[in-house]
């Protein structure tokens, strides 16, 4: 069994009218979820700041069309907002889809937006993308000709005042914290305030592949020591360690090197997957979510123990579910 702890999907079916969650051209549709006996699909509601007038109203509609896809497809799959939800659909032979959302921005600095967005089922919150917002700061970006070209790390810049409110919140109402795209200072401060276990939803290891995107070797054993969780993300800029040399290509042998290296830093109760389908748009050597099971297939090859893929695939995440959600 697979649960995947992010995706884009929702997103690129809001802007490609006509597409359905049931079947498409995207990484993600039911049926390819079927083909991996994905157990639980995480479904992001990202939204890119620069092109909404209002992310509380845009994750609002985003929400719409989830459920409305949901609804049309129910044979197959049904909403998760509980690890008993999950259980029951497993009985039921149906996906369980979970919703979460990308950029927190979407609560316009409002606790009450927070708690509408948990009322309409939200059970997990990435806080930052990659812009500044009410909640605090992702990494700096490095900005020429007006283009962003990169990011460098911000140890300065983390959780504003209204963050740490936020997070307290999230706590409260039982919705998981996901510190993917924070700034370095930011998981610093999650790490010092949290009195949960939270996610990096999906998030790589920085000394096997270096990116600010990804953790560095101190914040995976911080995480680790506080029962946390980073999801592998497939995205090659964020796999790779030999990328610059390399063809936009998400490699099985990449995916093995950095699950040994996080499970090796980590502990085998640390690494969970974090696909990023319909994230980006380069190329999968297992092409979509559909060939996704052969990772498990290449992690027997490789000598990992079943107790070890079982943790990776699925039971890590189901951990952080069971505990953090309410």
């Amino acid at each position: 069994m697979i649960v995947d702890l992010h995706c884009d999907t929702i997103s690129e079916i809001y802007k490609n009218k006509g597409i359905s969650l049931k079947e498409n051209d995207l990484m993600i549709d039911i049926n390819k979820l079927k083909k991996s006996d994905v157990l639980l699909q995480c479904f992001a509601m990202f939204t890119y700041l620069k092109e909404v007038n209002s992310p509380y109203k845009y994750v609002n509609e985003l929400i719409d069309l989830y459920e409305q896809e949901i609804e049309k497809n129910s044979f197959d799959i049904a909403f998760a907002k509980s690890y008993s939800d999950i259980q029951k659909n497993r009985d039921s032979n149906k996906i369980s889809a979970f919703l979460t959302i990308e950029e927190g921005e979407a609560i316009e600095g409002s606790i009450e937006n927070l708690i509408h967005f948990y009322n309409r089922g939200v059970r997990m919150i990435t806080l930052t993308w990659n812009f500044e917002n009410c909640i605090g700061f992702g990494n700096k970006r490095i900005i020429e000709n007006g283009e962003c070209v990169g990011y460098t790390p911000d140890k300065v810049n983390g959780l504003k005042p209204f963050g740490f409110e936020v997070v307290e919140k999230m706590e409260e109402l039982g919705i998981i914290v996901d510190v993917s795209h924070l700034s370095d200072a930011g998981i610093y401060d999650i790490i010092d305030i949290a009195k949960k276990p939270f996610v990096a939803s999906h998030s790589n290891a920085r000394t096997i592949c270096n990116h600010p995107r990804n953790l560095t070797d101190d914040m995976i054993k911080k995480m680790a020591n506080k029962g946390c969780i980073s999801g592998l993300n497939f995205y090659p800029e964020f796999l790779s360690k030999n990328f610059s040399n390399r063809e936009r290509k998400a490699y099985i042998d990449d995916t093995i090197d950095m699950l040994k290296y996080m499970v090796n830093v980590g502990g085998s109760e640390f690494v969970a997957l974090g696909s990023d389908y319909d994230g980006f748009s380069d190329i999968l050597e297992w092409k979509d979510a559909g060939g996704t099971g052969c990772l498990t297939d290449a992690m027997e090859r490789e000598g990992f123990s079943t107790s070890l893929i079982e943790n990776i695939t699925y039971k890590n995440a189901l951990r952080i579910i069971k505990e953090v959600v309410k």
